[in-house]
């Protein structure tokens, strides 16, 4: 059974989110004497919303794509089932939205490493999404929330990156 175990590095490279986090909220002032930021407009609420609906859709398709990947590979369990409760939470986050329920997550490689590795591949393109996504968010607590939810998901390929996985 695989276990997985932080290092070092993987720890220390957590610190290249706060980058990321930074990068959204760059220029915003929070001190009490700064007026709050204007409301949005309609439009940009629509836009938001939207932006909203995709990210909870991807979220979604990555949750099927490690469910799969646990039905498939139950030796993993141990090391996915966490990283899939935090995509839960993410999704959890974006509420109170609708999300359709996903397709097929496709198809899973019968050996586990590779597995991992197509879980690592969509977890740094999924941090990358989000890192543009948060750029287009005109709310502040949006744009904080899609900054989180990519650090996250840089972490989780650095994680997944460090599992020990069996042979197959």
């Amino acid at each position: 059974m695989g276990s997985a175990k932080v290092s070092r590095r993987a720890f220390l490279s957590l610190a290249t989110a706060v980058p990321l986090v930074a990068a959204c909220t760059a220029g915003e002032d929070t001190s009490p004497t700064t007026p709050p930021p204007p409301t949005p407009t309609p439009t940009e609420d629509s836009a938001n919303e939207d932006l909203r609906l995709r990210v909870a859709e991807a979220e979604t398709l990555l949750i099927a794509r490690y469910d799969a990947t646990i039905a498939a590979h139950p030796s993993l369990t141990a090391s996915l089932t966490l990283i899939s409760e935090q995509h839960r939470e993410h999704l959890q986050a974006l509420a109170p939205i609708d999300v359709p329920t996903p397709g097929d997550a496709g198809p899973i490689p019968g050996d586990s490493a590779a597995a991992v590795a197509e879980l690592i591949a969509a977890e740094r393109a999924a941090a990358d999404e989000r890192t543009t996504a948060c750029a287009e968010a005109t709310e502040f607590e949006l744009a904080r929330l899609l900054a989180l939810i990519a650090a996250s998901e840089a972490g989780h390929a650095e994680a997944l990156s460090t599992t020990t996985v069996a042979p197959s």
